[in-house]
């Protein structure tokens, strides 16, 4: 089974109200010998971690509407995951271009796919590229990792680790169904301060939060207080597949926001490295952003997504302006790469 893109996470996250119709979340899923192409009709574009606000501004500059638009993805989960319950079915995604084709859809979007989706240029979509920092597993412990990095980011982390390590805190990895309702609550009750703190739209409700207790693959590590250990203080919430770790929300409760340093990075970065290395799990994507990732071992890949816009015009004058965004993409990841910490 895949990590998200089964029906019993679409069941969680949809019947949960985290996407819904009432959220401009329409789920249409195509479905053909019990395997189903995950598709949701979008009114907007939030949730979706592939912006394209310009495109839609360009629409409506021009006397067009861009929403609404057909879209495969995971809702909130910038994962490279399947966008399908089994294996990729060339015949599923003819269907959903005719489908596609024959509504008032804008454009028909793939979101995070992997390599396998290159049929989709025989239809006449593009494909776009764009940046995320994934740890690569070649180590059989987290100090052979340490040991391939250079003496000054190898001190560093030492150094962060030791930090952490001397904080008056309990720092627990817990599975989702072991979890109670009030622990879960106060998870949520973290995830919401993180949002305010962005200024952000919180995506995931309560029930979302419990409905994870019904998973086997999802679990947390959660920071006590030593004194009050009844008291969740930080989290980060994890889903694990046969091959991969999926790093996704962290929050720490706004009291305690500047009272530890570096415990973002050791509850959400080094406790998942040292868990990918010991599970000896491939891939470690610790979500979308963010390029202090790269100091600390996580090299720059390109994700692809793949798009189809129904204006020919538009299709076409925004295909080159991605094909040239896709060289700027490969360059900077060349420089990227030059700043990788490990030794030459």
């Amino acid at each position: 089974m895949h990590t998200f893109a089964n029906s019993h996470f679409l069941k969680i996250i949809e019947d949960s109200g985290s996407a819904s119709p009432q959220r401009g979340w329409h789920p249409v899923h195509l479905t053909k010998n019990d395997n189903t192409l995950i598709s949701y009709v979008k009114d907007h574009s939030y949730g979706e971690y592939i912006f394209d606000w310009a495109w839609a501004d360009l629409y409506y500059r021009m006397g067009l509407e861009y929403y609404p638009k057909l879209i495969h993805a995971i809702p909130f989960t910038p994962v490279n995951n399947s966008k399908f319950t089994k294996d990729l079915d060339s015949d599923l995604l003819k269907e959903s271009f005719e489908f596609y084709q024959n509504s008032p859809f804008s454009s028909e979007h793939y979101y995070f796919t992997d390599k396998e989706y290159t049929q989709l240029e025989d239809l006449g979509f593009f494909k776009q590229l764009t940046t995320q920092y994934h740890f690569i597993n070649e180590y059989d412990s987290f100090e052979d990792y340490l040991s391939k990095l250079r003496k000054n980011k190898r001190k560093n982390i030492k150094k962060e680790r030791r930090t952490c390590d001397a904080y008056e805190l309990k720092i627990e990895k817990v599975d989702a169904r072991d979890l109670q309702i009030e622990e879960l609550k106060q998870i949520y009750g973290i995830y919401l301060t993180t949002i305010d703190k962005k200024s952000a739209y919180p995506y995931l409700t309560l029930e979302f939060f419990i409905g994870l207790k019904e998973l086997d693959n999802c679990f947390f590590h959660l920071a006590y207080l030593a004194s009050k250990e009844d008291e969740i203080i930080a989290m980060a919430m994890f889903f694990e597949s046969e091959t991969k770790l999926y790093g996704r929300y962290w929050g720490i409760h706004p009291l305690y926001q500047s009272s530890f340093d570096f415990l973002h990075f050791e509850m959400c970065y080094y406790m998942g490295m040292e868990y990918t290395i010991d599970k000896g799990l491939r891939i470690f994507e610790a979500g979308a952003q963010g390029e202090q990732k790269l100091y600390r071992g996580f090299r720059p890949v390109e994700i692809e997504s793949w798009h189809h816009l129904k204006n020919i015009q538009i299709h076409e004058a925004l295909r080159q302006h991605v094909l040239n965004q896709n060289k700027q993409v490969q360059h900077y990841h060349q420089k990227l790469n030059e700043l990788l910490p490990f030794k030459k």
